[in-house]
This record gives structure tokens, C-alpha cells and sequence, in this order.
């Protein structure tokens, strides 16, 4: 039943067009027949009958144009997709083998019509119907033919591999009767259709609309006013120079012809005065296009979890933020080239058709349907080089950011000439991919070219035997050859913007990828904002592994009351930085719960929960600013008086002003310009300007010497003054005057107390300060 309705539907177009076509002749001889004598009715007359006949004649040529995109479909039948294997079944088989009999039906009976009605005459159209059906019928012949040879080489492969012996020596390392290569992967058997893959990208669709921008909208909707007025005048060019050389042929003077001749050509084209006015007006709407996608993309990068940050490298997250342009670009050739010049291609056969013959508008249409062919056939080939060639160019870009990041790495380990090989031959890679995108893209031009001018010669050979024959006047050959000139120019347009399309297709994936990861943590839908905060803090029974194989925190129970100061100790491991990005929501517990004056973080807006926390890591990090920005980031409305207050508690005020630029002084890139030490306490500044309930410190001092580490020890015990505060310490000597001490070993809890009591206790906590304490007299 399958194979019935899809021949019926298929072949519905030529049925379609013999009825019309056999309709419109009957009218005309009808017409004909029962011809008036009054010349008033007459003259009525014939003004109808012309605007009905002009009427059939334009369904005529969108059948017409139906019938020889079938063919054409056929044709494109015969090739192998790039992407899916040429792998038809028996429903298409049979599909095939009903489409030769209706289609040799219907020849034969459009042939004995044709003959009846005419006394054995034929026109243009009917011979053009008949070739067009015989070359239909020749296709699926082959068709079903290639199918059964096809299925033969199947069945000759599949009868060789049952007679193989199951015991052959390459059985001896697999399982079963099937090597392990065997097998595709589901990566590679997957196929995506391109509306499947077009519709991926309706996500950033609100953001290329200017929906909060009325002023935007009416431009927008006058831009698409214009677009349709240079349709109506890219039709009125070549027709008016044909009207114009009509008249210099007679040796008349045709001013007014001559006038409107320039005026339409003032107006075309993109370089026209409706172009130009189209693309001034676009400006703002395009920008607003890449403002809103490039800031959402930097949003939502900014707003993904910890572990996306910490599974990436920065070079490929900043090139893939860098593509926002390629989004923008596509939805502009989109609707100002490609729609239009489908139209415009359109309208070029239907214009053919109507004022010249259907051999016209079979010519123009081949021509445009195997130019297009090609160009998206060969651009599915290209499109696998165009994406390795961006992988090779992230990787590359990945690259340089890690090296010149690494600057001081780099040169302590005497590593520019590993770093140079390495570039080097990435940079071989990246040349390798790109050679084949251009060798491809220059071979698709000069077929596309070849596809063109064969077009051109035959429409030229066609229009000079019937001008020679009288059919049509000299100034119509004029006509068609500006016509063809003018479709060039978005042919040739449609093959690089395909390739254009390509390219930015490649670069925005990343970018949609992007999107469409979503952040671990995020806020709940019943979360509530925290305005005042008391810093009271309690995990109950926390249970978190990054890897479900190896838990990271198992059963910890512990309560920070407001006001004090606990301390967390243990070995490298044992999940001390965990328990603080816990209490920061950058990850989510898997059991259990983290609280904040007896409200669980994760009813709680992020936003929100983070105001109330300062944080002084071990490493810093600072802009390549001023110092002045560095201390005021954490609190951008701070007076300058706050932020010299801040620094006075951090101590570093002084030295500050002991700069030439003072606090104007530029940090360098990632702080580099100061000291550790200068950093550290330019963190703590930072950290008490924010005014937090809560301080968290994560092993703030670790990496300093033993003098600068008391200087900090001091600057910390004025900032955490008052509030709740959670150390992380690895030198035990800084966290002897804690409120409470937290020691940690794989994930539990196994000590905890103040300083005296764990000592006295005689467990991990006590030889950890022995052996410190050894270790510092030594």
C-alpha cells in the first residue's frame, strides 16, 4: 500500500499538468471557434480570454517546473549521499517499478492527446513534456537496475561470510564470527537531517529578534519591504533594455525609455539605492543581534558549574565565545541572499516560460537545480575538512593561550623549544585540514563555472535559431542574455555563501554546544533570597564524590556557630577545599545537607547566598588593572576612603604608597608586578571591603615564608575579627587559637576540639604538630 500511495502522490504533477495544459488548449479553440463579430465585445473579449490564458500559462510553469524537479530528484538518485551509504530497499524498488508504468502511461497518452488535438503537430511545450517523461522513464529503468546489481553484490557478500569457517585463525582473538572492527559505531550509523540540524539552533533564535525594540522591529519590517522591491526590480531591468533596444532598432530616440531604463538600474542590486538603504537601516539590528548573543554566551558560560571550568581549556572556551560573529553573519545572508535569490531563480523560469517557451524555462531551471546540486553535494565532503580544519584551529589557539599563560613556566624549565615544536606542528595540522578545504572549494568553482556557460550556450543556440527563423525579434535575445547575466551573480553568490554558511555553521556549533550545556548547580525553583545573614553553619550527615567510585566526603557532621572561628587540617586529599565549595554551591552534596542559619543553601539563591561570603584563596588571582580596581572588584560602589580602610586592616596601605602611581599602580597580568605576599593582602583587602558575615579561607597562607606569613596571620586576625570564619590551614602554627579544629582523613571526620584538647588527645592532629614542629626546628 506504501509504494501505490507514494507513486500516486509523486506522479500527481504530471497528471496535473496534462489536465491544465489540455484545459488551456480547449479554451483557446473554443475561443476561436465562437469568435464575434462585434469589435467592442470582441476587444473585451480578448482582454479576458488574454488574462485567463496568462493565468494557465503561470500554472503551466509551476507544474512544468514540478515535473523537471522530479526528474531532476531522480537524477540526484543515482549519486551516493556522502553521508549515508546507498542503501535503498525493497519498498523503494517497488516504488520504482509502479512509477515506470504510470510514467509510461502517461507518455503515451499526453503523446496521442497531443497528436489528436493539433492534427499531428506539436509545440514546444508538449515536446518538452515528452522528452522530460521518456527521460524520467530512462532514470527509473536504471534506477531499478542499479538496485538489483546492487542486491546481488549484497547477496554474493553476505553468502561468503555464512560459508566462512567459524574457526579461522582471526576468530582466535574475538568473540563470535565477528571481528571487533567490524561493527560501525552508533556515531558513525547516525544521521542527522539538515532541518534536524538547523533545528538545533533555534535556541539562540530570541536572541537575534529584537523583541524589546520596537523602533528595531519597524525597521526590520521595512528592510523586508525592501527586499521585496528589488525582486520586482531585478525582473524590470533586463525587460526594460529589451523594450530600449526594440525602439534604437526602429532608430527611434527613446528618452523616457532611456530615463526609466536608469532608473531601475539606480536602483539595483546591493550596491543600489534600495541595497544601500537596506543595509543602513540593518546596521543597528545586526548589532543588537551580536550584542545580545555574544553577552548571553559569556553569561552562561559565567554561570556554568565549577566542574565545566575545571574540564576545559581556556583557549577552546574563549575561541568558541569568539563565534558569535557566525551566527550574526548566516542569519543575515539568510534572509538578504539566499531567499531572495531563490526567488529571483524562481521568477527567471516562470518569466521564461511565460513570455518566451518551456525550452527556456527547462534550460534555466537544469542549469540552476545541477549548479545547486553540485554546490551542496560537493560542500557535504568540504564540510568534513572545513570542521577538522576548526578543530585543528581551536587546538592551535588552545595553544598559544597555555603558553603565553605559562610565560614564566615555560622559560624556569628551558621549554620555548618543546613549546615551538609543538606549535609548529600544530600549525602543520591546522595547513594540512586547510589545504583541503581550498583545493575542494576551488575544484566545486570551476565545475559550477562549467555548469553556468554550458547553460548559456545552449540558451544562446536556442534564441539565435529562433530569432533567425523570425520567432523573436533581436532585442529579445538582449533580453534573455541580460537575464541569464544577471542570475550569475547569485549563483556564483549561492556557491561561496554555501560555503560561507559552512564555515559559520562549523564556528557556532561550538557556541550552541555551549548553550546547551547546563550548570550542575543551579538555583531551585522554590529558592529564596537570603538578606541578612548571622553566620551559622552546620553539614549534616554531607555525602559528595566527584567520581561515584571514590567518595569524597562520607557522613561529616560538624556546626560553625556565629562569631567563631573553626579550623579544617588533614592531608592533601582529604577533603578540606571540598567542604568550602560545598558551602559556596559550586557543587551539589549527594546526600545529607549544608546550612546557613538553619536554611539549606539549596533553597537559597546562589546570588544571594554568595554576598554574604569572602573568600581568600591560596592563589590569588588579580586583573591587569589598577590595585584600586583589584580591592574595589568585590565591592564596586565602595568610596575611596572605604577602600584605603580596607587595605589599612590588610596592612598593606603603606606599601601602596610607596608606589610611584600609588593606587593607580597596574598589577600586571594575574597580579604578576607584586609579590605573594603583596597579593595576598590585596585578597584580604579585597575580602574586607565586601563586609561578609562569613570568611573563608583556604589555606590563604600556604605559599608564603614564615616572616610574611605572620605579617598575613596578623592582617587575617584583624579582617576575620566578628565574623564566622572556616580555615583551611596546612601549617598548623596558624590555627592554634581557633574556636574549634576540624581534622580530616579520607573524607571523615576522625578529630575534633581545640588546640590543647587534640593534643592531649595523642592522635593524627598530635603528630602532625610534632612533625611540623620537628620539621621547623630542623
Amino acid at each position: 500500500m506504501g509504494p501505490i500511495f507514494a507513486s500516486t502522490v509523486l506522479w500527481s504533477y504530471p497528471v496535473a499538468f496534462g489536465l491544465v495544459s489540455l484545459g488551456a488548449n480547449s479554451y483557446e479553440a473554443l475561443y476561436k471557434k465562437d469568435e464575434p463579430t462585434n469589435k467592442l465585445l470582441n476587444r473585451r473579449r480578448i482582454e479576458r480570454a488574454n488574462k485567463s490564458l496568462l493565468l494557465l500559462h503561470c500554472i503551466l510553469a509551476l507544474l512544468l517546473g514540478a515535473i523537471i524537479s522530479i526528474l531532476l530528484i531522480f537524477c540526484s538518485s543515482l549519486l551516493p549521499d556522502p553521508d549515508i551509504p546507498y542503501s535503498p530497499n525493497n519498498a523503494n524498488f517497488q516504488t520504482w517499478l509502479l512509477s515506470i508504468v504510470y510514467e509510461a502511461a502517461i507518455l503515451i497518452i499526453c503523446f496521442i492527446s497531443a497528436n489528436n488535438l493539433n492534427n499531428g503537430r506539436q509545440n514546444a511545450l508538449e515536446i518538452s513534456c515528452e522528452a522530460l517523461g521518456a527521460a524520467r522513464l530512462v532514470i527509473l529503468s536504471l534506477m531499478a537496475i542499479l538496485f538489483v546489481f546492487s542486491r546481488r553484490r549484497m547477496d554474493d557478500a553476505n553468502s561468503d561470510s555464512e560459508t566462512e569457517s567459524l574457526l579461522s585463525p582471526e576468530q582466535s582473538v574475538h568473540y563470535g564470527s565477528t571481528p571487533a572492527t567490524a561493527s560501525p559505531s552508533s556515531k558513525d550509523a547516525q544521521t542527522v537531517s539538515a532541518f534536524d540540524y538547523l533545528a538545533g539552533f533555534r535556541d539562540l533564535i530570541p536572541y537575534l529578534w529584537p523583541s524589546d525594540d520596537v523602533i528595531l522591529q519597524t525597521w526590520a519590517v521595512f528592510c523586508f519591504g525592501l527586499l521585496v522591491a528589488q525582486r520586482f526590480i531585478n525582473i524590470m531591468v533586463p525587460h526594460q533594455l529589451g523594450i530600449l533596444v526594440e525602439h534604437l532598432g526602429k532608430g527611434n530616440l527613446p528618452l523616457r525609455d532611456i530615463m526609466l531604463y536608469v532608473v531601475y538600474r539606480s536602483l539595483q542590486g546591493q550596491q543600489g539605492v534600495l541595497g544601500s538603504i537596506r543595509a543602513i537601516l540593518w546596521i543597528p539590528i545586526s548589532q543588537s543581534a551580536y550584542r545580545r548573543l555574544t553577552v548571553a554566551a559569556f553569561e552562561h558560560v559565567m554561570k556554568l558549574s565549577l566542574d565545566f571550568h575545571l574540564s576545559k581549556r581556556v583557549g577552546e572556551v574563549i575561541s568558541a565565545l569568539s563565534k558569535g560573529s557566525a551566527i550574526n553573519t548566516f542569519l543575515d545572508g539568510l534572509i538578504f541572499q539566499l531567499f531572495p535569490m531563490v526567488f529571483d531563480l524562481a521568477v527567471a523560469a516562470v518569466y521564461f516560460f511565460v513570455f518566451l517557451d518551456a525550452f527556456y524555462a527547462i534550460i534555466v531551471v537544469a542549469v540552476m537545480w545541477f549548479y545547486l546540486f553540485i554546490t551542496i553535494y560537493m560542500a557535504k565532503y568540504r564540510g568534513r575538512a572545513r570542521r577538522e580544519a576548526a578543530t585543528r584551529d581551536r587546538e592551535m589557539d588552545a595553544a598559544k593561550t597555555d603558553a603565553i599563560m605559562s610565560y614564566e613556566t615555560v622559560h624556569h624549565n628551558s621549554a620555548l623549544p618543546l613549546e615551538l615544536s609543538k606549535f609548529q606542528r600544530l600549525v602543520k595540522y591546522f595547513q594540512e585540514a586547510e589545504y583541503s578545504v581550498f583545493f575542494s572549494l576551488n575544484v566545486l568553482n570551476a565545475v559550477q563555472n562549467f555548469i553556468f556557460v554550458l547553460g548559456v550556450l545552449l540558451t544562446c543556440l536556442l534564441a539565435a535559431f529562433q530569432i533567425s527563423e523570425g520567432t523573436y525579434k533581436v532585442a529579445m535575445f538582449v533580453t534573455i542574455l541580460t537575464y541569464l547575466a544577471q542570475l550569475q551573480a547569485p549563483l556564483n553568490f549561492f556557491g561561496s555563501f554555501y560555503t560561507q554558511v559552512q564555515n559559520n555553521m562549523v564556528d557556532a556549533e561550538r557556541m550552541l554546544a555551549l548553550y546547551k550545556i547546563t550548570p550542575q548547580v543551579q538555583d531551585s525553583p522554590n529558592a529564596k533570597p537570603m538578606n541578612s545573614c548571622f553566620g551559622r553553619i552546620s553539614f549534616n550527615n554531607v555525602q559528595f564524590a566527584y567520581d561515584k567510585r571514590k567518595p569524597t566526603l562520607d557522613n561529616v557532621n560538624f556546626e560553625v556557630l556565629p562569631g567563631t572561628t573553626t579550623a579544617i587540617v588533614g592531608e592533601s586529599g582529604s577533603g578540606k577545599s571540598t567542604i568550602l565549595k560545598l558551602l559556596f554551591r559550586f557543587y551539589e552534596v549527594d546526600g545529607g545537607s549544608v546550612k546557613i542559619d538553619g536554611v539549606d543553601v539549596r533553597d537559597i539563591t546562589m546570588a544571594t547566598l554568595r554576598q554574604h561570603f569572602s573568600v581568600v584563596p591560596q592563589d590569588t588571582i588579580l586583573f591587569n588593572e589598577s590595585i584600586l580596581y583589584n580591592v574595589q572588584y568585590s565591592n564596586p560602589n565602595a568610596t575611596f576612603e572605604e577602600v584605603q580602610a580596607a587595605c589599612k586592616v590588610a596592612s598593606i596601605h603603606e606599601k601602596i604608597m610607596s608606589f610611584p602611581d600609588r593606587y593607580n599602580s597596574n598589577v600586571g597580568e594575574r597580579g604578576l608586578r607584586l609579590s605573594g605576599g603583596e597579593k595576598q593582602r590585596i585578597a584580604i583587602a579585597r575580602a574586607v571591603l565586601k563586609r561578609p558575615q562569613i570568611m573563608l579561607l583556604d589555606e590563604a597562607t600556604a605559599s608564603l615564608d614564615s616572616q610574611t606569613e605572620r605579617l598575613i596571620q596578623d592582617s587575617l586576625k584583624t579582617a576575620c575579627k566578628g565574623r564566622t570564619t572556616i580555615a583551611i590551614a596546612h601549617r598548623l602554627s596558624t590555627i592554634t587559637d581557633a574556636d574549634q579544629i576540624i581534622v580530616m582523613h579520607h573524607g571523615h571526620i576522625v578529630e575534633r576540639g581545640r588546640h590543647k584538647h587534640l593534643l592531649a588527645n595523642d592522635g593524627i592532629y598530635k603528630s602532625m604538630w610534632e612533625k611540623q614542629t620537628k620539621d621547623s626546628s630542623a
